[in-house]
């Protein structure tokens, strides 16, 4: 596919296309909730330069055959269990480069039809600095590939969530919530952060994997050089970014830092194997039974409960199919002193060993 120019644009802001971009790609999800809905029309409303970037762009996904409804591979829950090689999650896959359409009159309708006058006015250069897309996220069981304004490629996991901006120099990403893959573009220039749960992780460009729970942060490293750093504020990091005290992890190293603490275990980890969630496969080397069913929750829309919290501290070693959470439960009950109680669909109940 031939990429139109990004630097002919019509007069409007990178920021504005940005924005106008996410939300055909938002709109078009088939997650649009009557919240975004109110709030994507006051965002078009405000600006004439908002319904043409928006149209334009529109215009393009029509143009290339990009779906207008929910994306291919979507799903509002969790399938019946099935073989490893049929279950690896939807995937669907989105990019956020610049793009624009060729449509004007298309373009000049929807303004009129939403009562907007255009007009022209000189449009200062945004640059690299106000980049800033709304919230990206998946739902249970579902995994999506997103490309970056800056090239940088994000593979999120299931039922996670990131923000993401380009300010003051730097690229920075959220982990709000759940798991992602980066594939970030080198760029010397701008540094690359993700900030999860109380560690910030900076780069310039290479591949890692990141993942939060409640209670800890994972960096996995599958290639190239990645720094993990005790702190949240981006900028104000990098300004002391030569004396903030910092794990360096290269490829194979994986660090898993307690929230609220400065303790962590560094770890050495096959870099192959490093996110293969990411072709759906959960695989846990001496993990917390906790910390696998936090990871089920994203899988996995039914209630796990533990009837004691002695079993919460279970170690376990496991591989299954994302979507065989049943065939891990009952191996699972057959390898460790527990017993699982499903009789309620909508529920996993954990108890003691009888």
């Amino acid at each position: 596919m031939v990429r139109p120019d990004s630097n002919k644009n019509k007069g409007h802001t990178e920021r504005v296309e940005a924005q106008a971009r996410s939300w055909a790609v938002y709109l078009h999800s088939g997650d649009a909730t009557a919240d975004k809905l109110a709030e994507f029309e006051a965002w078009l409303a405000a600006d004439a330069d908002h319904a043409i970037a928006y149209h334009d762009y529109e215009q393009i996904m029509m143009d290339l055959g990009m779906p207008c409804g929910a994306p291919e591979g979507a799903q509002s829950g969790p399938s019946e269990p099935a073989l490893l090689t049929d279950t690896a999650p939807k995937r669907s896959s989105f990019t956020f480069r610049s793009l624009t359409g060729g449509v004007m009159a298309a373009a000049f309708a929807l303004a009129a039809t939403i009562g907007v006058s255009l007009y022209e006015r000189p449009v200062p250069d945004a640059g690299f600095q106000t980049v800033d897309l709304p919230a990206i996220e998946t739902r249970i069981a579902e995994i999506r590939d997103v490309e970056l304004p800056d090239g940088t490629v994000v593979t999120l996991g299931a039922r996670s969530r990131i923000d993401y901006k380009f300010e003051d120099g730097l690229r920075t990403v959220v982990l709000e919530e759940g798991e992602a893959y980066f594939d970030v573009a080198p760029d010397k220039a701008h540094p690359f952060y993700v900030q999860a749960g109380d560690r910030l992780v900076r780069v310039v460009g290479t591949q890692f994997d990141v993942r939060q729970s409640s209670a800890s942060v994972m960096v996995a490293v599958v290639e190239g050089v990645v720094e993990v750093m005790k702190a949240q504020d981006p900028e104000a990091t990098e300004k002391r970014h030569g004396t903030v005290a910092k794990d360096v992890l290269t490829a194979g190293d994986k660090v898993t830092a307690t929230i609220g603490e400065t303790q962590r275990l560094i770890e050495t980890i096959d870099p192959e194997k490093a996110a293969s969630w990411r072709t759906g496969w959960l695989a846990y080397e001496d993990v917390s039974l906790d910390d696998i069913i936090a990871d089920l929750h994203r899988y996995d829309d039914r209630n796990f409960v533990f009837s004691d919290a002695e079993l919460r501290r279970v170690r376990v070693t496991a591989a299954f199919g994302a979507e065989n959470v049943d065939q891990f439960l009952y191996a699972l009950e057959a390898s460790y002193p527990l017993s699982i109680d499903r009789s309620d669909p909508s529920k996993v109940i954990f108890l003691p060993a009888s």
